[in-house]
């Protein structure tokens, strides 16, 4: 067994850190797939994606030249991105180079590259495709606990998993003495992946200058399944363990490379050619061409922004008003709000992290499974137990998942399916309830209030005190807080979770709002916070709402013992909450098909319809086009139309000397924001290794764990075409966040000192950093402040900016 320090250790290590946690379809909250290298300069790290995995962090440059003609990237934004990548020319004259990275081939890494043999059983594939999909057939039946009724023998690990199907699996080639020696080599290979780490890297004499990087294109091969793995091994560091799937998975890939390995060293053997493949292996001099376009697009979208934001004025809070709402940032929360302030003027809102603080989990009662409802960065603090399903419901699916229930079903089930399947043939124009929202939690509302009451007062009161202040309250207290949740509804679709809020682990977040509400209705709660200074006046209620994104609705959610107080104050608020998502709606007409005529009810009953249909391959856009993340007061952007394209953090910097709490909103909501960006980033500019396919095509690969495209090949992570593309165009222009910040120079460095991987993040531009100046806006440019400047004329708007493809 090698040693933890030893070279080879390293390179596992260092080839396993770039591999980035894909999570759960029952979870699918956004997760960048770049996670792994954020260490590494956004430069360096497209320079080696490309390299190594035929990948990369931009456009094709038709997409940015389409935009040039459109006027969308203009001269100035080109000059200024050519700057700021050092290189000292006119943009008309880069403009008139050739490009050259196109013609670039990707080189054959991998000695199994090199074999131009017929695979497979009728000879039709190569071995790549035999080995993704042989390995990724091993993956699925072995991580498989919750679909299939025959599961494999889980007493070894993974690799031995592997190795045993190996040996009882017929060689997948047509020839015959090809086949006789692979399976004798097969025989030879060793009982535990430790070893055969050793031994393969020993026989196929890796040079250790490119052993990390070789070990991290073995990975790529089977990405989906090495994402899958990365988030095994999260979710036990979560748990202060380790996993060792990442190394068996890399150990599976090794296996093939040594039984493909023939043993010949001669100059035309293909280990000779695969070695020379990676000594050619230079690293880019000049910053690629597709990075300056990249860049120009940014500063096209940012410089809009940071002009209205430089000359909007800052309008002040109305002290006097009677309702505060309290959204999450989802950039679906910035047109509501806007509604909602336009309908009702005095109106306060602020924007706060959609998990509302509350670091839970819910359990049904009897299961060892639970589900985290908070953000991916974070293990839960304490766990709801949820009575169980019907059991009837629970039998139910088991049948449906038995082996050879295909034959079976319809015949025992008999027309009792026929009043189902034409309820989704011909979708209602109802709301959508809430186990339709969240089949977890089944519509047992009560339940999920007392669940909540597992918390004693002192831990309830402790965490108040810290939440309170964070969302605008704490000093004093109008009489109706509004705390909003947000839930989406699609039918006959795997990727649901995607939209819904990614706060709260890719669920609704009812579940935070109807606890949050319910603690501060309780006599002992508020008594605890008055005696630490906290006063809630006796008229206050806290309603929890739901804003369902797909039809922009906003409902009062109910709660166990409704007082005869909030249902009135919930009925007087009725009407503003219905002319609010009217309002809201009217910004969809003319787009998607729909017309821009159409009346308020029918556009309302269309866009419920839509989350009904199990046809419906786009519901909704969900964060589509995100762009911006704005922590400041909402006096710095209430003037603004924000086209659904911001994150919007509540901030106050005068009331944060030590830098708190920017601190939390840089590690959480920032971070959350930036996974969102980056994976709606990747499924544009890398829809075939970051992206899912098409949705039409998906399959469903172990209950819950993700989608195969079709019925083979390696796991689809990311989004789907239909999530990012209408058919005619992208829908989401892929751009790097950019954070803009309402605070002094000296206390966001106090910030990013106490959270360093955000440093890290903006230092090698991952994420853009700007703040708000006594003179317009600054940006974080090579460890500096510097004024952000462009020409009057370069400076776009706001809107939409869809990419042709």
């Amino acid at each position: 067994m090698t040693m933890p320090d030893s070279p080879l250790q390293h390179a596992i290590a260092n080839a396993a850190g770039r591999i980035a946690p894909s999570w759960p379809l029952d979870s699918l909250l956004a997760s960048s797939p770049y996670w792994g290298l954020r260490q590494q300069h956004f430069a360096s790290a497209h320079d080696g994606l490309q390299r190594l995995a035929d990948s990369r962090l931009h456009l094709d440059e038709s997409d940015y030249q389409q935009a040039f003609r459109d006027g969308s990237i203009r001269l100035p934004h080109l000059q200024a991105a050519l700057h700021e990548a050092g290189l000292h020319c006119a943009a008309s004259d880069w403009l008139s180079q050739p490009a050259t990275e196109a013609t670039r081939q990707p080189a054959r890494l991998l000695q199994s590259n090199w074999r131009q043999d017929p695979a497979g059983h009728a000879g039709l594939q190569s071995w790549q495709q035999v080995i993704t999909q042989q390995i990724s057939q091993c993956c699925a039946a072995w991580f498989d606990h919750d679909q299939a009724e025959w599961q494999p023998d889980r007493h070894g690990q993974l690799y031995q998993n592997w190795l045993a199907e190996m040996r009882i699996q017929p060689v997948p080639s047509p020839d015959p003495a090809l086949r006789q020696a692979m399976q004798q080599a097969i025989a030879t290979l060793p009982e535990d992946h430790h070893s055969l780490l050793d031994q393969a890297v020993t026989r196929l004499q890796a040079r250790p200058d490119w052993l990390a990087d070789w070990f991290y294109v073995l990975l790529q091969r089977n990405s989906g399944w090495a994402a899958w793995c990365r988030y095994q091994g999260w979710q036990a560091e979560l748990s202060g363990g380790n996993s060792s799937l990442l190394q068996q998975l890399l150990a599976m890939q090794l296996g093939w490379e040594w039984l493909l390995d023939d043993c010949k060293r001669d100059a035309d053997s293909h280990w000779q050619h695969w070695q020379q493949a990676w000594h050619g292996q230079a690293v880019a001099a000049a910053p690629a061409r597709g990075l300056i376009w990249q860049r120009a697009a940014e500063l096209a979208t940012h410089a809009g922004l940071l002009a209205q934001l430089a000359q909007a004025p800052a309008l002040p809070d109305s002290a006097s008003t009677d309702i505060h709402a309290v959204f999450c940032i989802d950039v679906r929360s910035e047109p509501m709000r806007r509604a909602l302030e336009q309908t009702a003027p005095g109106i306060r809102t602020a924007g706060f992290a959609g998990f509302f603080g509350l670091p839970l989990a819910i359990r049904f009662a009897g299961e060892d499974h639970s589900q985290p409802r908070l953000p991916g960065l974070l293990a839960p603090s304490w766990e709801a137990v949820m009575p169980r399903l019907d059991k009837g419901l629970q039998e139910w699916g088991q049948f449906e998942r038995a082996p050879l229930s295909s034959f079976t079903l319809v015949e025992s089930a008999g027309l009792g399916k026929v009043g189902k399947l034409l309820r989704k043939a011909f979708p209602g124009k109802r709301r959508a309830t809430l186990a339709e929202l969240d089949p977890w939690l089944n519509d047992k509302e009560q339940a999920m209030v007392s669940a909540g009451r597992q918390l004693g007062s002192d831990a309830i009161i402790t965490i108040l005190q810290t939440l309170l202040p964070a969302m605008g309250l704490g000093q004093s207290f109008p009489r109706t807080v509004l705390l909003i949740g947000h839930a989406s509804h699609s039918s006959n679709n795997p990727q649901a979770s995607a939209l819904q809020c990614g706060a709260c682990g890719g669920h609704g977040g009812h579940l935070h709002v109807l606890l949050l509400s319910d603690w501060l209705q309780r006599p002992e709660v508020r008594a605890g916070l008055a005696a630490q200074g906290m006063v809630i006046p006796e008229d206050t209620v806290f309603l929890p709402l739901l804003h369902l994104t797909h039809s922009d609705e906003l409902e009062v959610l109910p709660l166990d013992q409704l007082s005869p107080a909030l249902q009135q104050r919930a009925a007087s608020l009725q009407g503003l909450l219905e002319q609010a998502g009217q309002r809201a709606r009217e910004r969809r007409k003319g787009q998607d098909g729909i017309r821009p005529d159409i009346d308020s009810n029918a556009l309302l009953a269309l866009l419920r319809q839509k989350g009904h249909h199990w046809a419906e391959t786009r519901p909704e856009w969900g964060l589509a086009n995100n762009a911006f993340f704005i922590a400041a007061p909402r006096s710095r952007t209430r003037t603004l139309d924000l086209q659904g394209r911001a994150f919007l953090q509540e901030y106050d910097w005068r009331q944060d000397p030590a830098a708190r709490q920017l601190a939390g909103i840089f590690g959480g909501p920032l971070v959350v924001a930036h996974w969102i960006n980056m994976q709606y980033f990747a499924a544009v500019v890398d829809p075939k290794r970051y992206g899912s396919g098409n949705k039409l095509l998906h399959n469903v690969v172990g209950g819950r764990i993700g989608v195969f495209e079709g019925n083979s090949g390696d796991l689809r992570i990311g989004l789907s075409w239909q999530s990012v593309h209408d058919g005619q165009q992208w829908r989401h222009a892929p751009l790097r966040l950019a954070a803009c910040i309402d605070a002094p120079a000296t206390l966001i460095a106090m910030a990013l000192e106490q959270q360093p991987e955000v440093a890290t993040l903006v230092a090698n531009g991952w994420l853009h950093l700007y703040r708000f100046a006594d003179k317009g806006m600054e940006y974080w440019q090579h460890g500096n402040w510097q004024p952000f400047t462009l020409p009057q004329d370069a400076a776009t708007d706001t809107g939409n900016t869809i990419w042709k493809s």
